[in-house]
């Protein structure tokens, strides 16, 4: 994946107009700023110019970055109403079943799921 001075994400057409050729071959272009927070894209961007300081060239607009691959998916864990799984005896709340995304929700769960487990030891 490209950082560019431009702020432009890399594309497969952009790539093949590059000068130089990238080095690992299954590396899909993409888009940086959408894996790093927009600090950390600052913070790679400045060093790179520092380094452009001691090794010139560095900071070129077809230098290239690799980056972690980013999946927007989420596993669900199967559970009834109860928040019980198909393992006996086990339960999945709050983001491990996918069923909350803030600490207001989570706490919630919690105690529904709390009240479920008592009310089948009473």
């Amino acid at each position: 994946m490209e950082i560019s001075q431009r702020g432009r994400r890399t594309t497969e057409e952009r790539l093949c107009r590059n000068n130089i050729i990238p080095t690992l071959k299954d590396a899909v272009p993409g888009d940086l700023s959408l894996v790093f927070p927009h600090r950390i894209m600052v913070d790679i961007k400045e060093m790179l110019l520092a380094l452009d300081k001691v090794t010139p060239g560095i900071a070129s607009d077809e230098t290239l970055l690799y980056g972690v691959e980013v999946k927007f998916y989420s596993n669900k864990v199967v559970v009834n109403s109860d928040f019980e799984t198909s393992v006996l005896g086990l339960r999945a709340i709050g983001d491990g079943a996918s069923v909350t995304r803030g600490l207001q929700q989570a706490s919630a769960n919690g105690i529904s799921v709390a009240r479920s487990i008592l009310s089948k030891l009473i």
